[in-house]
């Protein structure tokens, strides 16, 4: 007798049982020829997530997709729907909305612009950044478009920063960025005191600042800097001191006794440049190569920056001729005359008879006529008589009204206190509240 392995016998009792279920199960006779074959009980069928088509109306359409976009130089909505494939007629009918989305009609290079597209290619929805705060919103409803604007919640807090002149930072733009002062902010700051100081020429190292400003936040971030409050100069040894006061919508600048430090005319007519060459009535000419008056001071800056009006007046000359190239001269009331010699350009509408504002830009940086670089020779003339622009006298404007000098005192002396305890300087600052003049 041969032995098997077990795994044999199991299998071959595994095939005996096998046949004899299939015998048991054959048809006991035959029904017209036909086998019948017993239907075995039914078996629960696995899910199958392979389901019956559903008709087209009962498929959700899915989410429209928003497009963000960088607005590049020299592009408009008319060339960015073109190129997005978006329908002209969307964007007539967008603006054709009115005054609430003028501004698409000029949408500037770095602003984001968002474009919500709809799975069938149309249009939805439109956003345009005007800036940290506000939201222009274009959305299609009923088949229209409707613009609003969004406004974020906002919340003023004061700040404070304090800078001094050094050899690293020589000028009032280096000096505060160092101390993480905005752009804006430091303009402003030119503005405030460009009736006392000279910024381009009268810096010295040692000289400081200190300033109170507001931070407007919205949500929880920095969306830009509000008005500077007040500010303290200190430059070669003379301080100068501005607090801002608000009065029936109005804003302006006045010294702690209430005298504003708005003048009838401003130092410098060209911000954040350097003198080149100063008021010098026996200056050597560097192209004559003789002695020649030099009438004016010279204000080294880039060509094409903005030249401003020192203050307000008429335009008697835009005109132009080989010494002093393109120049503006402005008449200021019967005693006063400014002249603005080789510009590159005229701003718009500078002409003769035109009447100018204090601050308004005339023309541009040039160095057209006889000049050896990019300058402005600015001119300042006291009836007729040319005089140094950095030490003549100017005209004062109003101060705070007798009237109303009581309720300046109360609405500033807190923004003073504050400027200086920044400078550590609390007995100052109480002594310019408590003064009676």
């Amino acid at each position: 007798m041969n032995i098997h392995p077990r795994s044999h016998i199991r299998i071959a009792l595994f095939l005996a049982f096998g046949l004899m279920v299939v015998i048991t199960t054959l048809p006991a006779k035959k029904d017209d020829g036909n086998i019948i074959i017993p239907i075995p009980p039914e078996v629960p069928v696995p899910y199958s997530p392979i389901e019956a088509p559903v008709p087209d109306q009962a498929i959700s359409q899915s989410p429209a997709d928003w497009l963000k976009l960088t607005i590049k130089p020299g592009e408009n909505l008319s060339t960015i729907f073109k190129r997005e494939g978006l329908s002209a007629s969307d964007l007539q009918a967008i603006m054709d909305i009115g005054d609430d989305v003028v501004i698409l009609r000029r949408i500037l290079p770095g602003k984001s612009l968002d474009l919500e597209i709809g799975p069938d290619g149309e249009l939805e929805s439109l956003r345009y950044y005007r800036n940290n705060l506000q939201t222009l919103l274009v959305e299609k409803r009923d088949g229209q478009y409707f613009a609003d604007t969004i406004h974020l919640n906002t919340e003023t807090i004061t700040a404070f920063r304090v800078a001094e002149i050094e050899e690293d930072s020589p000028n009032l733009f280096l000096a505060g960025k160092k101390a993480g002062l905005s752009d804006n902010i430091l303009m402003e700051m030119s503005y405030i005191f460009q009736w006392d100081i000279s910024f381009a020429l009268d810096l010295r190292q040692g000289d400081s600042f200190a300033l109170l400003y507001e931070e407007i936040y919205a949500e929880g971030v920095k969306a830009k800097d509000g008005k500077i409050l007040a500010a303290t100069f200190v430059n070669m040894g003379n301080s100068y001191t501005a607090v801002l006061y608000r009065e029936n919508g109005k804003e302006e600048y006045y010294t702690p006794d209430g005298m504003s430090m708005r003048k009838a005319f401003i130092r410098d007519p060209v911000h954040f440049s350097y003198v080149s060459s100063q008021f010098n009535m026996r200056r050597f000419h560097p192209i004559q190569k003789r002695i020649m008056p030099h009438r004016g001071i010279d204000y080294a800056a880039k060509k094409g920056t903005p030249v401003v009006a020192a203050g307000n007046g008429i335009v008697t000359l835009a005109t132009q001729n080989n010494p002093s190239g393109k120049y503006v001269v402005i008449q200021h009331g019967e005693q006063y005359t400014t002249k603005y010699l080789h510009l590159s350009g005229f701003a718009t509408g500078i002409r003769p008879g035109k009447t100018v504002r204090q601050g308004q830009t005339i023309g541009y940086v040039g160095d057209t006529g006889w000049a050896t670089g990019p300058h402005l020779h600015y001119e300042f003339l006291v009836n007729g008589v040319h005089r140094n622009p950095r030490t003549v006298k100017l005209p004062k404007a109003n101060p705070v009204q007798s009237a109303d000098i009581d309720h300046f005192r109360k609405t500033t002396s807190g923004l003073l206190m504050q400027l200086a305890a920044i400078q550590g300087e609390s007995s100052f600052a109480q002594m310019e509240v408590d003064s009676p003049n």
